[in-house]
């Protein structure tokens, strides 16, 4: 037993403690923080070359944590700087209501914190490492309890599959990684499925995270964050899986990969993945993702409580047959802005938004361009997206790299709110009729029915117009189908304009007339023979009527009851002439009358 102080230092094994290890006992007993480095350098080539003279045992740790070395420790905990820690820290299994902090250490045995129940752990700017010949993680921690972990500037790396750090179905106040480097050569570099978090977790501040593992970089599986999720600024990477696999995630404030966050990867399921996640909002400005082998975002059925931007620059590079940037069946409670992104899909489409629900407005304006190489593939993917509020679409920039033809959008199902900007009413007909990849009315329908409530019912009549005319050349109707509706095109502007009926009719009559009148001045029209059987020239208004009759149905002057055609080459001609013209009349005439009634179908 050994006095320290008003407090003792006791070692119930008789264990002997060198002089450092006694210093550290004696510094948590007066709760001051025993610094060994002091104002000498702590970078990775110091901490290699540290002698006794900075070794602490583990066991000595795993003791004062326990409350075996003092009886009485000061609140303020165990604090350690510039230290060489022999062996694995070993605290499986611990109750400890000590606080453990370790600043600018070496751990080349790493931790064991598995089951632990502890007040705080710090392990601030340490370098950790996986115990040689084991295959823990270098800081194993699953189903760990604290009210604070903080890796700050952590340096950890291990070589396993079981991944660097592994906080699976462990629940702490906040996780603080700011400015950490963690790596894996074979496993995930952090796995935290089931991961418990009351307030926040921040990976920002130049954190970095590299491995080659399918499973993914940094794993949060069903992970539930109270707080935000906070990468600004990281960068994380991944040759073979995902570099952020967060699926059924639940963060219930923000999600933030922003301030420079960049993810790479080449894997088949995707850069970052967040498949039916739950979070308050996802804001990734300015991020930078890559994929060499699939998509860059996989957030099909993600719920986003609030707004999720990919704008200011956000920028994704992907190689995925089903789109690089993926929210298929997704729902946005406020808007979805994505001006200024800049997507590129070298087989694929850019962004897929089939079946997105968006309570506010869709913003893919403001230099937003999307780009695509494969063959007859689409860029945007729009299809049954419905849009609560506004939808600003500019295609200016997007576009196909392919060689040949192709359509640019599938906007079937689209719903939205309002006029769609900022592209004109031209535009938007020449993109719906060229550049989709099939006829169909709805989208025709949704823009019509957008500009007819803002008062514009001539525009919607020819956008009406124009989803007829792309129906006869895109829907594959019959030859018959096609001539008729030709006709009714031509005659009443597919019902929509009845009036051109009743123009056809007028000219109908004016060449009735005229027919009428250069027949009888050249002896086709006679008076009906007298009692002495001979034959008068009609009067120019008897011709006149003649020619009202002919081309006006339900309509007679009585003018043929005097005047009839001669049995000469004009009387004839005015004869056959005046069956053709009586059945363009009726014809013309029961057109307008459809038309007008509406009995001509519209579409």
């Amino acid at each position: 037993m050994t006095s320290v102080g008003a407090q003792r230092a006791r070692d119930v094994n008789g264990a002997t403690h060198t002089a450092v290890e006694q210093r550290l006992i004696e510094s948590v007993a007066r709760g001051e923080v025993l610094d060994l480095a002091g104002d000498g350098p702590a970078d990775e080539e110091a901490m290699r070359s540290w002698g006794d003279d900075h070794a602490i045992s583990a066991s000595v740790i795993r003791e004062l944590m326990r409350g075996r070395l003092v009886s009485e420790p000061d609140p303020h905990g165990l604090r350690l700087r510039g230290a060489r820690i022999v062996g694995q820290i070993d605290l499986e299994n611990v109750i400890s209501d000590l606080a453990l902090e370790l600043r600018d250490c070496l751990l080349p045995d790493g931790v064991n914190l598995r089951n632990a129940r502890l007040s705080a752990v710090a392990l601030s700017g340490c370098r950790i490492e996986q115990a040689p010949g084991s295959a823990d993680a270098a800081l194993e921690a699953t189903r760990c309890a604290a009210w604070a972990l903080s890796l700050e500037w952590s340096t950890v790396s291990a070589d396993t599959v079981a991944a660097t750090i592994r906080l699976a179905a462990a629940r702490v106040g906040t996780l603080d990684c700011r400015g950490a480097r963690w790596k894996n050569s074979t496993g995930p570099a952090l796995d935290a499925d089931g991961l418990t978090v009351d307030q926040s977790v921040f990976l920002n501040d130049g954190f970095t995270a590299t491995s080659p593992s399918a499973r993914g970089t940094i794993r949060l599986l069903g992970a539930h964050i109270g707080g935000q999720l906070n990468f600004g600024g990281a960068r994380l990477e991944n040759t073979v899986g995902p570099a952020l696999n967060a699926d059924n995630l639940r963060a219930d404030q923000d999600v933030l990969l922003w301030n420079g966050f960049s993810a790479s990867s080449a894997s088949q399921q995707g850069t970052i993945r967040l498949i039916g996640a739950h979070i308050g909002s996802l804001s990734a400005g300015g991020a930078r993702l890559t994929n060499t082998a699939g998509p860059v975002l996989d957030a099909d059925g993600l719920t986003v409580d609030r707004d999720l931007a990919l704008d200011r620059g956000f920028t994704a590079r992907s190689a995925s047959e089903w789109g690089g940037v993926g929210l298929a069946g997704a729902h946005i409670g406020g808007l979805l802005a994505c001006g200024g992104a800049q997507l590129e899909n070298t087989v694929g489409p850019a962004l897929d938004l089939n079946g997105l629900r968006v309570d506010q407005d869709v913003l893919l304006d403001d230099g937003f361009s999307a780009t695509t190489g494969g063959d007859e593939v689409v860029v945007l993917v729009l299809a049954g997206t419905r849009v609560g509020g506004a939808l600003r679409l500019e295609t200016d920039r997007v576009a196909r790299t392919a060689p040949g033809p192709g359509p640019l959008v599938e906007v079937e199902g689209l719903t939205y709110s309002g006029q769609p900007r900022p592209a004109s009413l031209r535009r938007w007909l020449t993109l719906l009729r060229e550049d989709t990849p099939r006829y169909s009315a709805q989208p025709y329908q949704q823009l019509a029915a957008a500009y007819r409530a803002a008062g514009h019912d001539r525009d919607a009549r020819t956008i009406l117009i124009a989803q007829r005319r792309d129906q006869l050349q895109r829907a594959g109707l019959s030859a018959a189908q096609r001539a008729w509706g030709r006709l009714i095109g031509i005659t009443l502007g597919y019902g929509y304009q009845p009036w051109r009926a009743l123009l056809l009719l007028l000219a109908t009559l004016a060449v009735a007339v005229a027919l009428s009148v250069v027949g009888g001045h050249h002896g086709g029209l006679a008076q009906k023979g007298v009692a002495s059987g001979a034959a008068a020239a009609c009067t120019s208004i008897d011709q006149i009527g003649v020619g009202l009759d002919l081309g006006a149905p339900l309509f007679k002057t009585g003018a043929r009851d005097r005047c009839q055609p001669t049995d000469t080459g004009a009387g004839r001609t005015l004869t056959v002439a005046g069956w053709i013209l009586q059945l363009l009349a009726w014809s013309f005439a029961t057109l307008f009358i459809a038309g007008f009634t509406s009995a001509v179908r519209k579409t």
